[in-house]
C-alpha cells in the first residue's frame, strides 16, 4: 500500500545513494593532456556511482507503480505533505548533482582533457540517470498532489498548490 511514509522514504533515502566518496577534484591550471590515469579514474569513480544507483532506483520506481496500482481511491495518501516534501527536496539534490556533474565537464574541457575520452561517456551516462530520477520523483509528487486534491472533500481544500487549484476548478 502507497503511504505518505513510503513516498517520504524514498526521497530522504535517494541523496544518500548519491554521497559517495567522489573522484579527486581537477587541479586547476594542470594540463590533462596525457594524463590518462586521472582521466580513467574519474571515468571509473562516476561508472561506480551509475551502476550502485541505477538497480535501487530501479526497484523503488517498480514498488512505487505496484503500491499506486493498489491505492485505495478514498484515501489521501500524504495527508501531511511530508512525502511531496521530501521528493521535491530530492529533486532539488539530483538537479545540483546534475549542475556538479555540468561544472566538472568544463573544468575537464578547460583542462586539456580529450573529448573523446570515457570520461565524457561517463559524465553523460550518469547525468542521464539523475535527469531520469528527477522526472520520475516528479511525476510521482504531481501523481499524489494531483490524486490527493480529487479526494479531499471540497470543504477541506486549501489551494496550496497548483493541482489541488486545477482539480478544484474541474469540478
Amino acid at each position: 500500500m502507497l503511504s505518505a511514509e513510503m513516498i517520504r522514504d524514498v526521497g530522504r533515502a535517494l541523496p544518500w545513494l548519491v554521497a559517495e566518496p567522489q573522484s579527486e577534484p581537477i587541479p586547476t591550471g594542470v594540463s590533462l593532456r596525457g594524463r590518462t590515469d586521472l582521466l580513467d579514474a574519474h571515468a571509473e569513480g562516476l561508472r561506480l556511482r551509475h551502476d550502485n544507483l541505477y538497480p535501487v532506483i530501479d526497484r523503488a520506481g517498480h514498488k512505487l507503480a505496484a503500491a499506486f496500482k493498489e491505492l485505495d481511491p478514498a484515501e489521501i495518501t500524504d495527508p501531511e505533505g511530508e512525502g511531496a516534501e521530501a521528493l521535491e527536496n530530492a529533486e532539488a539534490y539530483f538537479h545540483a548533482q546534475r549542475d556538479d556533474l555540468a561544472r566538472l565537464r568544463s573544468a575537464l574541457i578547460d583542462a586539456g582533457a580529450p573529448t573523446d575520452h570515457a570520461v565524457f561517456e561517463a559524465l553523460d551516462r550518469l547525468d542521464g540517470l539523475y535527469a531520469w530520477i528527477v522526472a520520475g520523483m516528479q511525476e510521482v509528487r504531481w501523481t499524489v498532489l494531483v490524486a490527493d486534491g480529487v479526494r479531499a472533500p471540497p470543504s477541506e481544500r486549501g489551494f496550496t498548490s497548483g493541482a489541488s487549484l486545477v482539480a478544484a476548478l474541474d469540478e
